[in-house]
């Protein structure tokens, strides 16, 4: 199974429950918008399925060190993903007004 959201703080728990983080993106729109991918991994079949659903009912339980610790590791690669992307878009901004600036 896979599953997509762009809740930090529920991928933070799905991933410090087992689940294997498989993709990330940014969503750029009006904000940024990252959204986390992720897979089974090691967990029995419809096992993320049930994480999600104790995550969304209020019924889910963590190790709060391991908590926080997916939270640090989520957060860096979101962090990283941003930057990553903000250079890309200055390059380009840049070689549009140099293009500009040439005519």
């Amino acid at each position: 199974m896979r599953l997509t959201t762009s809740d930090l703080y529920e991928s933070s728990f799905l991933h410090c429950a087992g689940a294997q983080l498989s993709d990330v993106w940014n969503e750029c729109h009006k904000a940024s918008t990252v959204i986390f991918v992720f897979d089974d991994g090691q967990l029995s079949d419809g096992r993320l399925e049930e994480l999600q659903k104790s995550y969304h009912n209020g019924t889910a339980t963590v190790n709060l060190a391991k908590y926080r610790h997916s939270l640090e590791s989520l957060k860096d690669v979101m962090f990283r993903l941003i930057r990553k992307e903000n250079q890309t878009h200055r390059r380009t901004r840049n070689v549009k007004s140099d293009r500009s600036n040439q005519n």
